[in-house]
């Protein structure tokens, strides 16, 4: 029988430290996402009576929509691996699940918050132009890839 004597255990400061980056990267990457999301919003038609209610808004958007945005992401790329679906078919499945999945949850979210008002065209073109913005990002984000590896 071995018997190990150097238990590694890891700090509890660790944990914390991580828990503190993962929170702050969240806030900065919701805070991006409120100030484009208001600037889109509001060129298209939505109407709201304060920024804290767009604030809050926000918040229950970005934290419905993340969880359910990976889970889709994650099963459309195990149909792709595993099924070999073709990628024109997996870019159309992934703009369909995130248009409807935004205009669904927009639209709830505008029925059970009485200060925000979005008509369903506003709806409908930000979905595509959210889904048009984060494409353009994986775009760039794959060309500087391309120019940091040379």
């Amino acid at each position: 029988m071995i018997k190990i004597k150097n238990k590694k255990k890891l700090p509890f400061f660790e944990f914390v430290y991580i828990f503190l980056f993962f929170a702050v990267f969240f806030l900065i990457s919701f805070l991006l996402f409120t100030v484009v999301g208001i600037g889109f919003l509001s060129f298209l038609g939505f109407e709201y009576n304060s920024v804290s209610s767009v604030i809050f808004f926000f918040l229950i958007y970005f934290f419905v929509t993340r969880p359910i945005d990976f889970l889709c992401t994650t099963i459309l790329d195990m149909a792709r691996y595993v099924n070999r679906l073709p990628y024109p078919a997996y870019k159309f499945f992934e703009f369909m699940l995130d248009f409807i999945l935004t205009v669904l949850v927009m639209g709830i979210i505008d029925v059970f918050m009485k200060s925000i008002n979005i008509p369903l065209r506003t709806e409908v073109l930000f979905a595509i132009l959210s889904y048009l913005l984060s494409e353009s990002m994986d775009f760039f984000n794959k060309d500087n890839s391309k120019n940091y590896s040379r």
